[in-house]
């Protein structure tokens, strides 16, 4: 499989993995995407802003080399938002990696003090949205939620994408 196949299908993934997680989150009670649980980002409605903001701060990163003056403000009460804009991210992500090739997917770009290739921030990318989607559901099931947890794991794509 060449590197455009195989991060582009990391990016189906990510897409895939974040819509199911935020359906099934739209089917619980909103107050409970609010409730403090003591975690790295406070809540889940939290969590999922920094995953939507680390997703807008690398798709710069990635397709423009650079970025200036981040800053993606808190939304206070608006998980429906942060859910929508979190899943348009997901698909922006995906849907950009066509414009890239190969060459650009193994060029070197400076982020900060690191210096890697563009394909090395695509894995970084969907291994951090796949760390907080397993922390969202830590605290959902910290909070009470068990029922109908979706699975998001890369091998349940891999076998959705074959028999869907």
């Amino acid at each position: 499989m060449h590197l455009q196949q195989l991060t582009t299908r990391l990016f189906a993934y990510n897409l895939w993995a974040n819509e199911r997680i935020t359906s099934w989150l739209m089917t619980l009670d909103r107050s409970i995407l609010y409730e403090k649980t003591g975690s790295s980002f406070g809540t889940i409605d939290r969590t999922l802003q920094h995953i939507l903001s680390a997703q807008v701060y690398w798709h710069a990163i990635i397709f423009h080399g650079q970025i200036k003056d981040f800053h993606l403000p808190v939304k206070e009460n608006a998980v429906d938002e942060v859910i929508a804009d979190l899943v348009a991210s997901s698909q922006a992500l995906a849907s950009s990696l066509t414009t890239l090739t190969e060459q650009q997917l193994i060029e070197r770009i400076q982020v900060s003090d690191s210096t890697q290739s563009r394909y090395e921030y695509i894995l970084h990318v969907v291994n951090h949205s796949s760390y907080h989607r397993g922390q969202v559901v830590t605290l959902c099931r910290a909070l009470g939620v068990t029922e109908e947890i979706p699975v998001t794991d890369y091998d349940a794509y891999l076998w959705w994408i074959e028999n869907m």
